[in-house]
This record gives C-alpha cells, structure tokens and sequence, in this order.
C-alpha cells in the first residue's frame, strides 16, 4: 500500500522534465522565431498525451503478467519494449534510456556548475573556473545519488517542483522589469540550422518519459498514472511559456547565451533565481539518473538495498558522467543532439507504438 499518490507523482514529473528547458528554451524560442511558440506548446501537449499512452502499456503488462505487481521490476520502460516488440524493442528502448538520462545528468552537472560559479562570481567578486566547480560539484552530488527508488526521495520532487515553479516566475518578472532599460527586440528569420537545432532543444525541454515509468512503478495505483502525467506536462507548459515568451519579446536577438539567467540584469531577483533554479537542478539530477542505476544494479545482480556495491557502481556512472562533462562543457550542444536523437523516440515515438503492439497481441 505504501507508494506515490497521483499529485506526487505529478511533482516527480514537473521536476524531472522542468529541468535545463526553462533556462535554455528562451534561447530556442529566438533562434525559431515565432513559431517556436507554437511549436513549444505542440510539444507539450503531444509529451502529455503520449506519457499518458505509455502509463497505459504499462497497465496493460500488469493485467497480463501478475508477477509485474509483486515483484520489483528496475527496468519498466525497456521491459515494456520487450513485451511489445521483443529484443529488439527492449536494446532500442534500453540505448534511447540510457542515451537520455545520462546526457541530461552531464547537461545538469553543467547547469549546475555554471549557475553556482556566475553566483559566487556576483556576490563575492572570486573568480574560480568552471571546471573546478564541475569538480566539486560531481563530489557533493555523489553520496546523494546512494538512495534507493523515487519514492525513498520524494521530498526531492516536491523541492524540485516548488523551486522550479518560483524560479521561473521570479525569472519572468525580472525580464518585464529589464524592459524600460533594454532597447526594441529585433527579431532575425530563422535559418534551417538555427530552426531544427532549436526544435532538438524544445524537444529535450519535454524529455521525461524516460523516467515515467520508473514513477508510475512507485504509485500507489499505477493505473492512474496518466492523470499525473497531464497534470505534470500542463504544470510545465504553465512555467515554460512565460520565461520563453518573455525572454523572445524582450530581448529577442540581443540573447547572445543559452542560458537565459546570463543575460538577465544582476539584482537580487537574478540571484535569488540563480539559488532556486540550481536547488532545482540538484533534486532533479537525483530522479534523473534512478533509472540507469537501478538497470545497471540489476545487471550485476546488486540487491535492491543500500550497500557498498551500490555505492561504488553509482560513484563509478557519476564519475564518467564527470570526464564528458569536462571534454564537452557547452551543454548547447548536447542539448540538440539529444532532443533530436533519443528523446524523439522515448517520448514521441515509442509510446504509441508499442501500446498499438501490445493491443494487437492475442493473449
């Protein structure tokens, strides 16, 4: 009986997707132009429903194999490609999984360095390079990383929604308040490549599904898994829209960085921003690599319990993820690359393929 509610799985949602996109997606909505507005909000709406499509294969397993409800499954998401479409499906879910999350921790591990460096940088006047930062950031993240399953961490969803949610209003009103200082916004015609690396960045803003239903295994009733999702998906479009409407209104082409918190006025809101934004991004860093640890530890037969093997095998994903974050330290570029890559087909294209798969099954 012991489990995650519908609203609290709703705020695992908002805080794993409402990561890196609400301070990249300003930038991506510029380089679209306006139909990057439009586009963002397809996108939102196209991410709940194939989320809540995926919630129902998984539903759909559990009627079908009762050994799904009463024992511990670590890989929801691949085991959902193996019923509907064999080997193949489980190694093609497996590679997009794991492909996502572990590029979203290197981005977080970025974001995180980068928002904490311009922080001490604006405060304190201390110049330390990024790269140290990245360092001791990946120290402090790793004992956090040993807890268990999401519904052993759920204060971090519920921190991780309530400051993603401020942030990105505080956010809002900081470019509004920049606008009697900021001249007319000019907005240039969208290039290809400009366009569709700004679609990979809107598309990696709504990559959650990846962790959905690694959630959904953790509710109470997983069955009601699809009204998290909605009520999850429309909270994030509730705190994209704003920031990425804003930030292309007021600033427009003068956005020369991805992260928007780089071009906003220093003043007590940027840096109160700043703190919630990376508090956010430290609680969501934690529920997004769960699901990659929890098939690792399943492949070498780790028990599902803390342990030192536990410790050790999760240090070791972290300390790779450390060695990418310092040979690629523009989170940019990964940010595109992933979007139009993997998390086209964990959320776009595998939920509604494998759900028609397994509806077309004869049991």
């Amino acid at each position: 009986q012991k489990g995650l509610g519908v609203l609290m799985g709703a705020s695992f949602i908002v805080g794993t997707v409402c990561g890196s996109g609400i301070l990249a997606l300003p930038k991506a909505i510029v380089d679209a132009g306006w139909a990057g507005i439009g586009l963002l909000i397809i996108c939102g709406l196209i991410s709940a429903f194939t989320g809540s499509i995926l919630g129902k294969c998984w539903t759909i397993l559990r009627m079908r194999y009762p050994e799904y409800e009463d024992q511990y499954i670590p890989d929801p998401y691949p085991t959902i490609g193996f019923r509907a479409a064999g080997r193949v499906g489980r190694f093609a879910t497996r590679f997009c999984v794991v492909g996502t999350l572990y590029g979203g921790g290197v981005v977080y591990i970025l974001l995180i360095a980068g928002n904490i460096s311009n922080l001490i940088e604006s405060l304190g006047h201390v110049e330390i390079h990024a790269c140290y930062w990245i360092l001791i950031i990946t120290a402090v993240l790793i004992p956090f990383t040993w807890l268990g399953t999401p519904k052993d961490f759920w204060q971090a969803a519920i921190m991780a929604a309530v400051t993603t949610g401020i942030g990105g209003l505080l956010a809002t009103i900081a470019l509004i308040v920049m606008v009697p200082t900021t001249p007319p916004a000019t907005h240039s015609i969208p290039t290809f490549n400009s366009f569709f690396n700004a679609f990979g960045t809107i598309l990696f803003a709504f990559g959650g599904a990846s962790v959905f239903p690694t959630i959904q295994v953790d509710m109470k009733q997983p069955d009601m898994f699809p009204k998290s999702v909605v009520i999850g998906i429309i909270s994030v479009l509730c705190i994209y829209l704003p920031i990425s409407v804003a930030g292309f209104v007021v600033l427009g082409n003068s956005m020369t960085n991805a992260n928007i918190l780089d071009d906003l006025a220093k003043s007590w809101m940027l840096y109160t921003v700043l703190i919630l934004i990376t508090s956010h991004l430290f609680m969501a860093f934690l529920i997004l690599l769960n699901p990659i640890f929890q098939d690792l530890e399943d492949f070498f037969n780790i028990a599902n319990k803390f342990s030192l093997r536990r410790c050790i095998l999760r240090a070791c994903v972290v300390i790779s993820m450390l060695f990418v974050a310092l040979s690629v330290p523009h989170f940019g570029v990964i940010l595109s690359l992933i979007g139009g890559t993997t998390i086209a087909g964990t959320n776009f294209i595998f939920p509604p393929l494998f759900y028609i798969l397994l509806s077309r099954q004869r049991v």
